[in-house]
Formats: structure tokens, sequence, C-alpha cells
């Protein structure tokens, strides 16, 4: 595996669209192909398919007016037409609250272009809040 300005550059495109409400770089950047598949913050938020998934973002950023995506530098590869991005972008809310959030994407090579196969987007909870108290090793 190699590391991959290409797709580094295709994530800070994503939070740039992100950021800007412009659902049509998902319409772009999603797999037609079966088993695309994208998860979201809440439990509830587990989305198959292009036409799901491109929908749902759609009404999401149409709701969500207002809110940033602070890009920072993600880890970035690729092994032959599969490439993988994972960063902690910072979400940016109207009221000025920020929370570090972790954005990663699977990538397949299709017809030349980069298109996303798996996408997860989420929020770190501590192991002690979500499960209580961990043993020490």
């Amino acid at each position: 595996m190699e590391h991959s300005s290409e797709l580094k550059e295709l994530y800070l495109g994503i939070c740039e669209a992100l950021s800007s409400g412009d659902y049509s770089f998902f319409e772009d950047y999603f797999s037609q192909e079966s088993g695309v598949l994208a998860i979201g913050t809440d439990p509830t938020e587990w989305w198959s398919g292009y036409a799901t998934i491109t929908k749902v973002f759609t009404t999401q950023l149409k709701k969500m007016d207002g809110f940033k995506i602070l890009a920072d530098t993600p880890q970035a590869y690729r092994d032959g037409s599969i490439g993988w991005v994972a960063g902690h972008p910072i979400l940016k809310l109207p009221d000025g609250k920020e929370m570090p959030v972790r954005l990663t994407a699977v990538f397949q090579k299709e017809q030349n272009d980069w298109k996303i196969v798996q996408w997860h987007f989420s929020i770190g909870i501590p192991n002690e809040d979500s499960i209580g108290e961990m043993p020490t090793a």
C-alpha cells in the first residue's frame, strides 16, 4: 500500500462539499455498485444503496444548513484500485459549537474515477461513558 495524495485531496473536497451543502458532490462520488454503504452518527443511520444514500445525504445537508466541517490532515492510502482515507475533522455547528468527529471512507476505482463504497462518520464516545470503567492493563 502507498500514500495517496489524490485521495487526500478528495477527502478535503468531501469536507468542503459537506460545509457548503453541495449534495451533488455525493451524487458524483458515491458508487452505484451493489454493496455501497454509509454509516452515520445515530444508531439508526445505516444506509445501503446509491439511491438511498444520496437521498438521505441530500435531505440531511438541506436540513443542517450552516454547519461546517473543518478538515484536518487525513491518512490516505491506496492499493491498486482500492483506497481509503481516515481523518479527525471538526464539526462546527451554526451556533459556533465545535466537536471532533471521525470520518473514514473506502474508495474503489471505477472507470478511472474514485467512488466511495463505504462511508463512516461518527462522534467518538469514551468507553467510560458507553460501557463503564474499563479495567487497566
